[in-house]
């Protein structure tokens, strides 16, 4: 199997965005009649009919960082063995041991641990996917043009997002919808809708599917990509213990701040009962 196949071979579903609501509007609209509103949103995202596997083989949810590095040389070993096939010994084949080499040390460095400094990833569309000071962090892999990134908290694997590009000569669509649309094809169901909300994280309209272990996003990212999300729904249900320190409010006021304005602020009138008394 090919390297690139193997970075991102996920499966692909979805009806597209435009489309969903289009069709619910139109269904509940009575002939002759105002449009009605559109469905609610339900709570839970449909259940696939397919499974959604995880890539490369090997990868389950819970990992460490450890042993998906061990799954991610063997993805190298054989996505390199037709090169070696077609080298020959000596300083060629010296250079390629070197140029694997460097590619799994590569994914070992990549790793980011969201402790108590902010980092650069703060400024990319992955902001809202991890949280600071709860065991947090992050490694990824770069190869053939794509990208994919693991999440871990506690050490445990819990969340894969790969980004692909999108365009007329792409194999996951022309844009976000037709991306979409493809998707619940191979699902075999429409997904659930959600619109962009930055104060939960949400950058980018989204359609989600579940299976019976992993909650799959296709996270809309503009006009020439579209992001994959894996993540494990048993921990995506723990999630809010597993993130026990929460961000600080960006807009509240700091403390010092509020100390004074309360130092500056007039004593409060005396009691109606104390006001008529005399020293």
């Amino acid at each position: 199997m090919k390297a690139k196949r193997l970075l991102g071979a996920g499966l692909a579903v979805g009806l597209g965005l435009a489309a969903i609501t289009s069709t619910a509007v139109v269904a509940a609209q009575p002939k002759g009649g105002k449009a009605a509103a559109a469905p609610a949103r339900p709570a839970e995202p449909p259940t696939t009919k397919k499974t959604i596997a995880l890539t490369p083989p090997g990868i389950q949810w819970g990992m460490s960082t450890k042993q998906v590095a061990a799954v991610i040389d063997k993805m190298l070993d054989e996505a390199y063995v037709p090169r070696y096939k077609a080298t020959s010994p000596g300083v060629k084949m010296r250079a390629l041991d070197a140029e694997l080499a460097e590619e799994k040390s590569a994914f070992r460095r990549s790793r980011i641990d969201f402790g108590k400094l902010p980092t650069g990833i703060d400024a990319t569309p992955l902001k809202g996917e991890y949280t600071y000071l709860n065991k947090e962090s992050m490694m990824t892999l770069s190869r053939e043009g794509g990208k994919r990134y693991f999440f871990f908290i506690q050490d445990k694997l819990w969340k894969i997002i790969d980004e692909h590009a999108l365009g007329e000569k792409s194999p996951r669509g022309k844009d976000y919808t037709s991306a979409v649309t493809k998707l619940a094809t191979a699902f075999g169901l429409p997904g659930r809708v959600t619109p962009p909300d930055p104060d939960k994280g949400r950058y980018g309209s989204e359609v989600d599917w579940k299976d019976a272990a992993t909650h799959f996003r296709a996270i809309e990212r503009g006009d020439t990509e579209i992001a994959f999300a894996y993540e494990d729904l048993v921990t995506l249900s723990s999630l809010e213990s597993l993130r026990p320190n929460k961000a600080a409010d960006a807009n509240a006021i700091d403390p010092s701040v509020a100390s004074a304005i309360r130092k500056d602020e007039a004593p409060p009138a005396p009691p109606p009962e104390q006001a008529g008394k005399k020293k």
